[in-house]
């Protein structure tokens, strides 16, 4: 079966290669993966698969499979006889959709790859950069009256609040010494004697150790904003801890009577708490909202690629929301929720006063990156026949301005589609010059709306096409000719069928041809027209 699996990786990835894979894992043996032979075929052949058009990634990641197969704990997992044919394809399953493997993690937690989830999301929360955290980051509700430093402050407390305290009624030593003791609040809390103490320990430790590095820094450090950066990530990383251990420690005493594996819905709330919180520290609510939604949808991506019994060969290779190399990896989802959420931040930003002004109780939820309540107020603005005279009567650019908010902000899970697409189908012909027939059924209208803006809005970053399109060069429906829907997968929605003529009216509004300039007479050398 090694030779097969070995000449099997130089053939191009096809179903029959994918069977073959499939049945050499379900019917290996613990025996198997002792031989040399069978380890560096499935490792070729996984690794090929994964990277089929990167010999140099197919190589390195060939190597981490070896290491895989040899480690006893990593045998244990597809050779144990206890195992279920559909045990071993989601123990597999669990490294397909990961770029790199912990391995280190292996025996820590002696092979429950549950835990070792848990793990790696609170890692990948602690390689956040503390100066990425956004002045809107919120402080946990949570651990507020825990510090009497935070009573004079109205709730909910960010980031840009706390760092007016600083140095005066918070100074930068006693905020490092608020860490500490948040650090200290973890490792007591796994003190217990119980079955599980060991693995409770190791992640509390590695929860911990991420504190204490913030806490470094922050003695450090002087400038108010970084304090308040610091002591909001501390915080967010202290929840994050908290509010995994439950289910850790519950699937960890569970795993006990069990051969080594995974408990695939338990590991994604893992992967979930983590990208929710690092969500929060990109871009307070609403970058939690994007990073969750990011989350759930390359979840149920990854989840229809193991329809049956098929493994997720092609997770890596973009099959995962049209993104190589996105997979289910916290870093890689961390990445990508992070240049959604400045898409979203950068049309913000560009709103002048009168958009600001025009857009009335909305604009405050807006720039505090509020999601609660968000949709309704959309759907208030767009239903207000005297904000809507306005927006018709202004020029296309700040319209322009408008929409752009509108629909990133659906396209990234700012708000849900269904809360305002009625509004907007109500004022589409207004606002977009084009409108779905009025006996479109509810749900359909929600689909195609959300899916015409996953594609509109995908145009937004190529730069290259945005410009042909405000000089006129290419129209709407070129410009989306040519970007072919890339992208679009990546925005709510963006998976289903759109419809061409509604995409195209959003893109042309999005994206208006810059007026061109007609000279009067008075603007001629001679004073004649032309």
């Amino acid at each position: 079966m090694g030779r097969l699996l070995l000449a099997s990786a130089a053939l191009p990835r096809q179903p029959t290669t994918e069977a073959l894979l499939t049945q050499a894992l379900l019917q290996a043996d613990a025996q198997s993966f002792q031989e040399r032979e069978f380890q560096q075929g499935l490792a070729a052949s996984l690794a090929r698969a994964r990277h089929p058009s990167d010999p140099e990634a197919s190589q390195q990641d060939m190597a981490q499979w070896e290491a895989l197969f040899s480690e006893p704990l990593g045998q244990q997992l597809f050779g144990d006889p206890r195992l279920s044919p559909a045990q071993r394809l989601a123990n597999l399953s669990f490294f397909l959709v990961r770029p790199t493997f912990l391995l280190e993690l292996l025996s820590l937690y002696t092979g429950n790859l549950t835990s070792m989830a848990a793990h790696e999301a609170q890692l990948a929360l602690q390689a956040f950069e503390p100066e990425q955290v956004a002045p809107i980051a919120r402080f946990p509700e949570a651990l507020v009256p825990r510090f009497p430093e935070l009573a004079s402050l109205a709730r909910p407390v960010d980031a840009q609040a706390l760092a007016v305290l600083i140095p005066h009624v918070l100074r930068p030593d006693q905020a490092a010494h608020a860490m500490h003791a948040l650090a200290e609040d973890i490792l007591q809390t796994v003190q217990d004697d119980t079955p599980v103490k060991e693995p409770r320990l190791a992640l509390a430790n590695a929860a911990a150790e991420g504190l204490r590095e913030l806490e470094a820094q922050c003695l450090a450090e002087t400038a108010p904003q970084q304090v308040a950066q610091l002591l909001v990530l501390a915080a967010l990383q202290h929840q994050c801890f908290f509010q995994n251990l439950p289910a850790f420690t519950e699937e960890a005493l569970a795993r006990q009577s069990l051969p080594p594996g995974v408990s695939d819905s338990v590991a994604l709330g893992f992967l979930a708490t983590a990208m929710g919180h690092l969500g929060m520290a990109l871009g307070g609510p609403v970058g939690s909202a994007v990073a969750q939604r990011l989350t759930q949808s390359a979840c149920q991506t990854v989840e229809r690629l193991r329809t049956g019994e098929q493994l997720p060969l092609g997770a890596l290779s973009g099959e995962v929301l049209g993104i190589p190399g996105l997979g289910l990896a916290p870093h890689a989802l961390g990445e990508v929720a992070a240049a959604l959420t400045q898409l979203y931040a950068s049309q913000l930003s560009q709103l002048g006063d009168d958009t600001a002004s025009l857009l009335g109780p909305l604009a405050p939820l807006l720039f505090q990156g509020e999601v609660e309540g968000l949709g309704t107020a959309w759907t208030q603005l767009l239903m207000d026949p005297e904000r809507m005279g306005e927006l018709q009567d202004s020029e296309a650019s700040l319209r322009a301005e408008v929409l752009r908010i509108l629909l990133v902000g659906g396209t990234v899970g700012a708000f849900a589609w269904d809360t305002v697409v009625p509004a907007l189908h109500a004022q589409s012909q207004t606002l977009l010059g084009a409108s779905l027939p009025t006996d479109t059924p509810p749900d359909m209208l929600v689909t195609l709306y959300a899916a015409s803006a996953a594609r509109a809005v995908a145009v937004l970053g190529n730069d290259e096409l945005i410009e042909a399109l405000s000089s006129a060069s290419v129209t709407p429906a070129e410009a989306l000719a040519e970007s072919q829907g890339r992208g679009a997968g990546l925005f709510a929605g963006g998976l289903a069928p759109d419809d061409p003529s509604l995409t195209a009216a959003m893109l042309g509004a999005l994206a208006p041809a810059a007026p061109t300039f007609e000279p009067s007479a008075e603007d001629t050398p001679d004073g004649s027209e032309g």
